[in-house]
């Protein structure tokens, strides 16, 4: 089965989320400031980095579904703006889009299939 754009996009987006994810278990022990970490846009050529506080991120990362974006990055077919701050911007995943982002959170635990 060929993977429709949309679904590409997505995927491309998660891995951009798994890659924050080694950011943050590297940068935990800094505790609750600010990291740096890359835009989770669908775009594999983009590579513009998000200045975002850590407990800011660990609030996106709260909802399978939300990403963590640059400004002007969203794509209005496969994801909505939540909210905008300077510099980046919260995008949330729709319909498929959203399903696929939820069964690949990084968070996900393998044992339950539940979202941590």
């Amino acid at each position: 089965m060929v993977s429709s754009w949309r679904d590409v996009e997505v995927s491309n987006g998660t891995v951009f989320r798994r890659m924050n994810e080694w950011t943050h278990d590297d940068t935990e022990h800094l505790g609750s400031r600010i990291a740096a970490y890359l835009c989770e846009c669908g775009d594999t050529s983009c590579t513009d980095p998000i200045t975002i506080h850590r407990l800011k991120y660990e609030r996106v990362r709260a909802y399978p579904a939300r990403f963590v974006i640059a400004l002007d990055h969203e794509n209005p077919e496969i994801d909505y703006v939540v909210r905008e701050a300077p510099g980046f911007a919260v995008v949330e995943m729709v319909g498929r889009s959203a399903r696929i982002a939820r069964a690949t959170n990084p968070r996900r635990s393998h044992r339950t299939g539940v979202d941590r």
